[in-house]
């Protein structure tokens, strides 16, 4: 019982914030609501400059073309998958790696469960949302699109860092 106090007190704790004056945020919830599919891809189509990318399940091809596509624009893309996407029949995790992008794999956890996207160091997808067929059109799925926070940017760009860091090359 004292560990379990011990512990209380040494474990951090998420903290709550406020987004920041002037940032927006764009929800999608399928299948019932917007697209997040469109929604992902119309974001990647507008980035210009870099573009991190974490991945539980990859198998899209609207969302791995648009990936590509920003690649071959100039767009310094870097990508993180689970594990799991090592041995996916159809994962996009391959189609990405040979159009030239650099892909890897984060071994460390038993799943690497992120679905998180940052765009250009301004805007985060989030969300429950798998890039996958499934989640677009069979599965009922959530995510949210927030623009200008630096500190929501920031906290995903960090912990997108830390799981490269720790990843292994695809």
């Amino acid at each position: 019982m004292l560990d379990r106090a011990v512990d209380a007190l040494t474990t951090p704790r998420a903290q709550s914030t406020p987004f920041a004056s002037g940032s927006t945020y764009t929800l999608c919830f399928v299948p019932d609501g917007p697209s997040c599919q469109d929604m992902i891809v119309d974001a990647i189509h507008r980035t210009r400059k870099r573009l991190l990318i974490q991945a539980y399940s990859f198998t899209s091809t609207p969302i791995a073309k648009a990936v590509a596509e920003a690649h071959q624009r100039g767009v310094d893309v870097r990508v993180i998958v689970d594990k799991s996407q090592a041995s996916e029949r159809y994962t996009s995790a391959t189609f990405l790696k040979n159009a030239g992008i650099q892909v890897v794999v984060d071994t460390k956890p038993a799943i690497a469960h992120n679905k998180v996207m940052v765009f250009d160091d301004q805007a985060v997808f989030t969300g429950s949302f798998n890039f996958t067929k499934s989640a677009q059109e069979r599965n009922a799925e959530n995510g949210m699109l927030i623009r200008g926070d630096s500190a929501v940017v920031r906290a995903y760009t960090d912990n997108w860092r830390t799981r490269f860091d720790k990843s292994s090359a695809y």
